[in-house]
């Protein structure tokens, strides 16, 4: 039997506070470090209903946190008059129990295994017969599961099965097995998303055919990120400080107010845990790729109330791509504190670096659009391309328990993003008899300052009626977000040869970048919105649910801008507002039987779209439109197996489109634009998560989109797609299975991204045939705190275009093959 918490060495705690402490900046200099009592001593209320004996186990198992194991025939037909009143967890259980002819032995810290009063614990063997009474929770870390038994980005914590949208959730094994330690890598992995390589750095990201930008949570506050500059939208997400990745596709206004009909993102922070672990990942790869991650959590008291957590992670790597190399790195902090039994203080903060040498602008193509069958190595950047980038964020929450059915909870996230980018690209496409082709070369200087709060308070709650039980949750956010850059871009003397590219020209003094520019200027903007929402599941009937919810959003944005495009000066001192937006969501859940629900669901959108600019040099209005979803969702094996299977449309009204034939300056790339954008896009998810059979863990799904322009400032296009960067076939699919009997130690997985073509059209059609990437990996258990494991990404060395730009900039190549030996280890 595991040591008791009581019987853990006190010298281990104190180093586990020390590096604690250090990473929390010599924040807890005045705890205590005495070993901490035994978990669940502490008294609370319970209330769990009447009724059979498997169920109420069930629910105090969910209340609890913890996993029963006992055998299905010991409480087969047995009734529980079910449990009210304040005790702690062990009591709680032991009521639960009285008459039952069943008895509690204790596992672990969160492990209790049920036997029969007289049986001999040490010899009883339960065999295919035994269940587990405990689903899966919200957090993913340390469950070894690709499924997660509840979300958090709609408030409060519902099973995917209760959740009337498509939502995919990485979790941490997921990101693990994969190496998934980006915001990009998480999202190139994600079924239904596609992303796009800008040529200034950062990729854009596209769920059902809509750009999702700045639609970004954290711990379920939204922030408006991104903005008019893609890096600040996704550079910021170093997954060794998360503990799972939630992407809702779809309409999401109702997590905001603002957003389109794409989706959102929520990031949710690992925790301090009540279990001492510490884990050691060291990791080295192919182009010089070496990474180091350590991250501990603990007790830092004697009663367990204090808790902290500390990651840090280094990774350095070069790139497949001439003198492209980056280095980053990630320090994480957090404490939990419990004010009271049923209040807990949370308070975090991260610091995220990058120094990179990037290589950005793409590649260019023949005249007529074809490939130029380039090396994948060609870079036509300089060896003095410099990115510098600094992001730190501050983390507070509050959640206090009222009683069993209801609680507050209150959050708020200030992040600030610092860049400083020095780098040159080249542009010009080649011609078929030109043996010695050049493009123009082009230098461009930014200074960004990105500072975004957020906040969000809600109350959730459960409530009887009619004999049945409802939900209501009550709440009100708001974001803020402020950004002050400088830019500037002037053109180089020296043409750039493409085939044998030059990377050392002569690096331009910062001084020269104003005087010289051919476009730039300065950009001030302020995007406040707040409001209220408010969300009623209703239970009908015992397997019908209709949930109601509504926002009601205020918005402001003021830009200030003094911008130089194509040699004519522009300054824009705009503010638009608007008040009392509402934002409404219905859906309805039937539960066929257990394991299946049907669903259909209804949402708004509301998109400001004050950053473009009217040829007469007004914001444009915001875009509107609507969002229908009808699907199926399966959950199996108390939530450790989901599956949904689902049918969209959206349609967007209003949307921004550039008037190529005008010229405005303070829009970001000097066009004016209309609003005459209308455009659907429908089609087909589905997915699966989690452990299909014993020992085999799945992730992925089969997406299909269709758009499709409704009208168009090109009357050309109506009728065609709206989006031909979004693949109309897309298939995500990862699984992993540990071998038994004499290969138990091992584990093998294998997985495969493929999509058919897409394409890019302006005066000319470039596209990208339709291609499959697959990977692997292999894993060798060495005892039971060693892994060492390879990973092998684009195993076939498929060379392809990832991003397809025009014919003299902009194409990125996909990576080649390549391969990353890992060594983990738990403590």
């Amino acid at each position: 039997m595991q040591a008791s918490p009581l019987q853990r060495s006190p010298l281990k705690l104190a180093v586990r506070a020390a590096l604690l402490g250090v990473c929390l900046g010599g924040a807890l200099p005045s705890i205590a470090l005495a070993a901490p009592a035994a978990g669940g001593t502490q008294a609370r209320e319970w209330n769990i209903a009447a009724g059979p004996l498997d169920r109420a186990l069930d629910q105090f198992a969910r209340q609890a946190g913890i996993s029963l194991s006992y055998d299905a025939n010991s409480v087969a037909g047995k009734s529980s008059p079910g449990l009210s009143g304040n005790f702690d967890r062990q009591q709680a259980l032991g009521q639960l129990l009285l008459g039952q002819g069943l008895h509690a032995e204790p596992q672990g810290d969160s492990t209790w295994l049920l036997l029969p009063q007289a049986a001999d614990t040490g010899a009883l063997n339960l065999g295919a017969t035994m269940v587990t009474g405990h689903r899966l929770g919200a957090a993913t870390d340390g469950t070894g599961s690709y499924s997660t038994g509840a979300v958090t980005i709609g408030k409060g914590e519902h099973s995917l099965r209760e959740t009337p949208q498509s939502v995919s959730v990485l979790t941490r094994q997921l990101m693990d097995h994969q190496n998934l330690t980006t915001i990009d890598d998480v999202m190139e992995r994600t079924p239904g998303i596609t992303t796009y390589e800008s040529p200034m750095g950062g990729k854009y990201f596209y769920s059902r055919g809509f750009k999702m930008l700045g639609q970004y949570q954290y711990d379920g506050v939204p922030l408006d990120m991104g903005k008019d500059y893609v890096q600040a939208d996704s550079f910021s997400a170093n997954m060794a400080i998360y503990d799972r990745v939630e992407v809702l596709k779809g309409a999401s206004g109702m997590l905001k107010g603002a957003g389109t009909a794409s989706g959102a993102v929520n990031f949710v922070r690992k925790r301090p845990q009540a279990k001492p672990t510490t884990s050691l990942s060291l990791s080295a790869g192919t182009w010089d790729d070496y990474r180091a991650e350590v991250d501990t959590t603990g007790p830092l008291n004697d009663s367990g109330t204090v808790r902290g957590r500390a990651a840090i992670s280094q990774r350095d790597r070069g790139s497949y791509m001439d003198i492209s190399k980056r280095q980053d790195q990630a320090f994480y902090g957090a404490l939990d504190i419990d004010l009271s039994p049923v209040t807990t203080l949370g308070v975090g903060a991260s610091y995220e670096e990058v120094d990179a040498t990037p290589c950005w602008g793409g590649l260019p193509r023949y005249a007529d659009g074809k490939s130029a069958n380039l090396s994948r190595s060609t870079c036509l950047g300089q060896s003095w391309n410099d990115w510098q980038s600094r992001r730190s964020t501050f983390f507070a929450d509050l959640s206090h328990q009222f009683n069993d059915d209801w609680k507050l909870k209150i959050s708020a996230v200030h992040s600030r993003n610092l860049q400083d980018t020095k780098y040159a690209a080249s542009e010009g496409t080649i011609a078929y008899d030109n043996p010695a082709p050049t493009a123009n070369s082009y230098a461009a200087l930014m200074d960004y300052d990105h500072k975004d709060f957020g906040l969000d308070a809600y109350v959730d709650g459960k409530f009887q009626a009619f004999g049945l039980e409802h939900e209501l949750i009550l709440g009100a956010n708001g974001s803020r977000g402020t950004q002050d850059d400088v830019y500037a871009i002037q053109n180089l003397p020296s043409r750039q040869s493409i085939y044998q590219p030059d990377h050392h020209f002569p690096e331009p003094a910062n001084s020269t970048f104003w005087p010289n520019m051919y476009r730039g200027g300065t950009v001030k903007e302020t995007a406040t919105q707040y409001g209220t929402y408010a969300t009623l599941r209703l239970r009908l009937t015992e397997p019908l649910m209709l949930i109601l919810g509504s926002r009601v959003s205020w918005y402001e944005n003021r830009r200030q801008s003094n911008n130089l495009a194509w040699g004519e000066w522009a300054v824009q001192d705009a503010r638009t507002q608007e008040n009392g937006e509402v934002t409404p969501f219905a859906a309805l859940i039937y539960d066929l039987n257990e394991h299946l629900s049907v669903y259909a669901s209804y949402a708004d959108v509301f998109q400001p779209q004050s950053s473009y600019a009217t040829a007469d040099g007004a914001a444009l209005k915001p875009k509107i439109g609507e969002n229908y979803e009808l699907g199926i969702k399966g959950e199996w094996f108390d939530g450790r197996l989901n599956s949904s299977l689902a049918l969209f449309r959206a349609i967007e009204k209003n949307g921004a489109q550039t008037d190529y034939l005008s010229f405005c300056a303070t829009s970001s790339d000097g066009y004016c634009y209309t609003d005459a954008g209308k455009v659907r896009a429908q089609g087909v998810e589905a997915e699966i998560s989690g452990e299909v059979l014993d020992r085999l863990q799945v992730f992925g799904g089969y997406t299909y989109t269709q758009t499709k322009s409704l009208n168009d400032i090109d009357i050309a296009k109506e009728g065609g797609a709206s989006n031909t960067y979004v693949p109309r076939h897309m298939l995500r699919l990862w699984g992993d299975y540990a071998l038994d009997g004499a290969l138990s130690k091992w584990s093998m997985g294998a997985g495969v991204n493929a999509q058919s073509s897409n394409y890019r059209v302006q005066t000319i059609k470039l596209e990208q045939a339709g291609y499959a990437t697959w990977n692997a990996r292999v894993a060798y258990r060495v005892d039971d705190t060693w892994t060492v494991a390879l990973n092998g990404n684009n195993l076939f060395d498929k060379t392809y275009y990832n991003t397809v730009g025009t014919a003299s900039w902009g194409n990125f190549y996909g990576e080649p093959r390549n391969f990353t030996v890992s060594l983990k280890g738990n403590f």
